[in-house]
Parts: structure tokens; sequence; C-alpha cells
């Protein structure tokens, strides 16, 4: 099953009107028009990292391919990734000459291209790995395919910055049993489709240092970033 790729897939094929459903295991839902992954221009919160970009690149997570076709407009080399098959069909009916399906907790990536100068991982896609020990594992991975002192750029969203009483009261479940407050459990929802609950896991920014630290990476910044996001921009260590 691959209800993101077929939100995608229809979007592409020109139906609109259809809302993709996030929903969190306590109930919390976010649904939102698949038309957003494929907005022309970066994000606000991407701008300043898609500044410091330099070829070749690595999209962990390209869904639509909107940063590989903006990367391509600025004659930058990327290439995609995406575990999700309709995504990759998606990226190439859109012209990315360069993606492929994988995945980035698993695959050899250096078997994708490289070494990159440039790993981009957007839209909260550091929370593939699950976990916190999940998402250690996910940036030693990129590490591996990453050039010496390559840069990699990462957007997430700050969970601790909410004054939503539900959304406090599943943080202090998740401490309450030792738990990083960003774990998650969620499925995907489209046109009468469930999905199967996977982990997710947004790691606060604090979080971000000691993760680097144990995955061959370090720190350069990390800070707020248009709203509840940050950005953040590692270096490859060693």
């Amino acid at each position: 099953m691959d209800i993101f790729g077929d939100a995608l897939r229809d979007r592409q094929a020109g139906l609109t009107g259809r809302m993709l459903t996030i929903r969190r295991d306590d109930g919390h839902v976010d649904r939102h028009d698949p038309a957003l992954y494929f907005m022309p221009e970066p994000f606000a919160h991407e701008v300043a990292l898609l500044n410091m970009v330099e070829g070749p690149v690595l999209d962990v997570g390209c869904g639509a391919g909107r940063t590989l076709l903006w990367l391509a407009g600025q004659s930058v080399a990327a290439t995609g990734i995406d575990l999700s098959p309709g995504a990759v069909d998606v990226c190439r009916d859109r012209g990315c000459e360069d993606v492929m399906l994988a995945d980035a907790m698993t695959d050899d990536l250096t078997r994708q291209g490289g070494p990159f100068r440039t790993i981009v991982v957007f839209g909260n896609n550091i929370g593939i790995g699950g976990t916190y020990e999940g998402a250690e594992t996910l940036l030693r991975h990129l590490a591996h395919a990453a050039a010496p002192g390559a840069r990699l750029l990462v957007t997430g969203l700050d969970v601790a910055k909410t004054d939503q009483e539900h959304h406090l009261a599943y943080h202090r479940r998740n401490l309450d049993k030792g738990r990083p407050r960003g774990e998650i459990r969620m499925r995907f929802e489209y046109e009468g489709a469930v999905g199967d609950w996977v982990p997710w896991y947004h790691p606060e920014p604090n979080e971000l240092a000691k993760l680097a630290n144990a995955a061959g990476w370090r720190i350069k910044s990390v800070g707020p970033s248009d709203g509840p996001f940050y950005a953040g921009v590692f270096e490859k260590a060693g």
C-alpha cells in the first residue's frame, strides 16, 4: 500500500479537492491538500538553507520533487530518493532526471551517486527513523554517503512550541515512559484507504546536537525559522 504515493499520483493527474490525512494514534489529525508537495518555490523556513547548497545534492524523501525541480532551475546537480513508488513516478513525470526508489534507513546510499556535498532532509523527514535511536541510524547512513566537510540541511517541527492540551498530554505520556516528547505513531488515510501505523520522530532542536555528535556530524547552527519550524545546518565531522 502506497497511500502517500497515490495522493501524489492523483494530484499529478489533475484531481483536486482530495485531502491527505495524517492521523496520530491519539486521534489528532492533520488534513492537507497534496498540492502542498507541488509548490514551485521553497517554503519560508527552507530559503536560507537552500542558499548554502553545493552540488552534488542528495534529497532524502523527495516527495513530488519540488526541491529537486527548484535545484535543477538553479543548475545544481541533485539526486532524489523516496520510499514511495508513487512519489518516484510523479518525480519522473515532472521531469526530475535523477530520482530513485530507496530506503535511507537500510540501502547503501553511495550507490545512488555521490559522495554528496549537500544532503537535504526537509519536511520533517528526519523523522524517517521513527525513534531517537532510528534518527541516529539515519544520520549515520547519511554521513556514510557524504563527502568530507559536507553539509546536512534539516528542517523540522519543534513539537514543544504548543499550548494545545491534547499535544501537551501526548508529550507528558511520552516523557513519563522515558521517551522523547517527539516520538509518535501515525498513519496515512486517503480516499477511504487506511495505512498501517508507523513510528515517526520529531527531534527537538536541543536533541539534534547529541544526535549529530553520535552519528559523525557536528551542529553548525540550529534555530527557529518561520512559526513552529526550525532550520538546522550540520557539517560532516572528521
